[in-house]
């Protein structure tokens, strides 16, 4: 495999897993399939998520652009090689877990006032989110906000070739974690099983309280740093 042929999968990784939000985004709007299970009962009107699907697509194809030139720019610290059970499991986690901690410390951070007032609060028009609202932001806060698995694959770089089955297994995993926990729908008691994991109910009370549950993938953080809300 070349880098360039790694530079197109990432990309087709990012755009398959929002096909699906997009998809889901529309059952939700469209159906009612699955609209018994949502956690807040007052109805989403399509109107409003067409309104801001041009800042979403917008911040879709930053997204691209980033995912893009990170394995560019890391390509010499780059493993294209199918790595062993061992490396693809350690990489994965440590990817997520420092993904994960940057995006608690920023979010919260997001949370000060003059922060939330000239970027976060874009994000926080969505008090009952649906799946592709997790890229309803402000784009200066999505672009940093996304820098955080790559954060991850330099901290491997320091001390290890970088596996990119473990980035793209991350990458898809994050994306279509975001958009399970934006789709208001009650999350299924299996999650209840994964150590930690951060359900939509967990994130759904930060958009209606917009206070606490700062964590994204897990709610390790939150329990640390005593932000969690129930």
């Amino acid at each position: 495999m070349s880098i360039n042929q790694a530079i197109l999968i990432t990309v087709v990784v990012l755009v398959s897993t929002n096909l699906i939000g997009y998809i889901y985004t529309a059952l939700i709007l469209h159906t009612n399939l699955i609209n018994d299970h949502r956690i807040q009962p007052k109805k989403y009107f399509a109107k409003r998520f067409y309104k801001r699907l041009p800042l979403i697509l917008f911040n879709i194809s930053s997204y691209l652009g980033l995912g893009a030139l990170g394995v560019f720019l890391l390509q010499n610290f780059i493993d294209l090689s199918l790595p062993t059970v061992w490396v693809f499991t350690w990489q994965l986690v440590l990817i997520f877990l420092i993904d994960d901690l940057y995006f608690y410390c920023y979010h919260k951070v997001l949370h000060t006032k003059f922060l939330y007032k000239h970027i976060h609060k874009t994000h926080h028009r969505s008090t009952m989110p649906i799946p592709m609202e997790y890229i309803f932001t402000h784009p200066l806060e999505w672009f940093i906000g996304a820098i955080g698995p790559f954060i991850g694959l330099v901290v491997i770089a320091s001390f290890s070739e970088i596996n990119i089955y473990a980035f793209w297994v991350m990458s898809a995993l994050r994306n279509l974690h975001e958009l399970d926990i934006h789709s208001g729908i009650k999350s299924s008691k299996i999650t209840s099983l994964i150590p930690f994991y951060g359900t939509t109910e967990h994130h759904d009370l930060h958009h209606s309280k917009n206070k606490g549950n700062y964590a994204s993938t897990f709610t390790l953080w939150d329990k640390v740093f005593g932000t969690e809300i129930d």
